[in-house]
């Protein structure tokens, strides 16, 4: 961790460097840099940068900010890589919720928790990858409710005792809606709104079978190491936590040439 934020730091001053340069070279033109710029001393040179900040903030930020970009893109790169050289083996369980054609081409797993901010930034990200894709991508759902969070487990359970109706994805749409306020009143209030038979519900929620669902998904998920949520697999490629749509676009794109 230190060495990565030493080579992070190198980086930025080198950036900030480069933006020190450029302003000097704005301001000094090639014909005339030679006899107007004498070799600078270290303080100086410190000065000078100063002087760059002070008089062209604008050029300064957009230099680091090209720089942090692009380092951020090379470690979305490798991760990418990474993921599609090692992949991992799978199984969808007839009882995890799907979406999408069977035989599709490109299968993403979602691991994922109804009170975690970022897997509800994630199921956004890959409903809109399953209509940039139709009919090429399927989505799979597997509970991972972290015990960090009071609600996550009730939630889940919720939602497969309405999967047992057939309503899983409408209800899941409004847990994630609403996951900053869930609570038993909430539960109750969804499966109305959605028609589903209250007693049954409550029944199913409330179920040994609907618990061994979510331990199986929980056992899946602790034998492929996943700690934290959201987790995405793709054709067996394992991605942790929400990337940006782009990212998985390329992904499911060179998934596709396969």
């Amino acid at each position: 961790m230190r060495q990565n934020r030493f080579s992070n730091t190198t980086g930025v001053i080198t950036a900030i460097f480069g933006a020190a340069m450029v302003w000097a070279a704005l301001l000094f033109p090639p014909a005339t840099a030679t006899a107007q710029m004498a070799p600078l001393t270290e303080d100086q040179l410190r000065e000078f940068v100063k002087q760059v900040i002070r008089e062209n903030p604008k050029l300064l930020y957009d230099t680091i900010n090209d720089y942090l970009r692009e380092q951020q893109e090379k470690k979305q790169s490798r991760a990418m890589e990474e993921s599609l050289e090692n992949r991992v083996e799978t199984q969808v369980a007839d009882h995890n919720p799907t979406k999408g054609p069977e035989d599709a081409r490109v299968t993403i797993i979602e691991y994922t928790d109804f009170q975690c901010p970022y897997c509800s930034r994630g199921d956004k990200i890959v409903h809109n990858l399953l209509r940039k894709y139709r009919g090429k991508v399927r989505r799979v759902y597997k509970n991972k409710p972290l015990e960090s969070h009071d609600e996550a487990l009730p939630a889940a359970k919720a939602a497969m005792a309405a999967h047992i109706q057939g309503k899983f994805w409408e209800y899941h749409d409004q847990l994630f809606k609403y996951s900053r306020d869930l609570d038993e009143e909430m539960y109750v209030r969804f499966a109305e709104e959605l028609g589903l038979d209250i007693d049954k519900f409550n029944k199913d929620r409330k179920s040994d079978k609907v618990a061994k669902w979510i331990e199986a998904d929980l056992a899946a998920a602790e034998k492929l190491d996943i700690t934290g949520t959201p987790a995405f697999i793709l054709n067996g490629a394992l991605i942790s936590g929400v990337r940006p749509m782009s990212f998985f676009s390329e992904m499911i794109d060179q998934l596709l040439k396969e």
